[in-house]
């Protein structure tokens, strides 16, 4: 099995927004839910009770291969561009990703 962990941390209020963008539809599985190889998702809100908010998004696959395969997938490959050059909301503090092997 394969993880990628997304980190984002937020100004304080703002952890919505990311919950919004990557939590679950209400109107069925997104493209990523619906990638071979793809096991789950859970995005995780860091309990604080004031200050920075930090978000993490928990994308569970069943190989690497299969994650790498989302990675090339067209229509991500298009998000990603289409935001290029953009500047990161006023709210955003920092992102990060990184990714793991489940050895146990």
């Amino acid at each position: 099995m394969f993880v990628q962990i997304k980190r984002i941390v937020v100004t304080e209020g703002h952890s919505d927004k990311i919950i919004e963008r990557f939590g679950a539809k209400e109107d069925g599985p997104t493209l990523l839910e619906q990638q071979p190889g793809f096991i789950d998702k859970q995005v995780l809100v860091k309990k604080v009770r004031r200050g920075d908010e930090e978000v993490l998004i928990v994308i569970r696959w069943e190989s690497e291969e299969a994650w790498k395969n989302w990675e090339k997938h067209p229509e991500h490959v298009a998000g990603h561009k289409a935001n290029a050059g953009k500047p990161k909301p006023d709210y955003m503090i920092e992102s990060g990703q990184e990714v793991y092997y489940v050895k146990g």
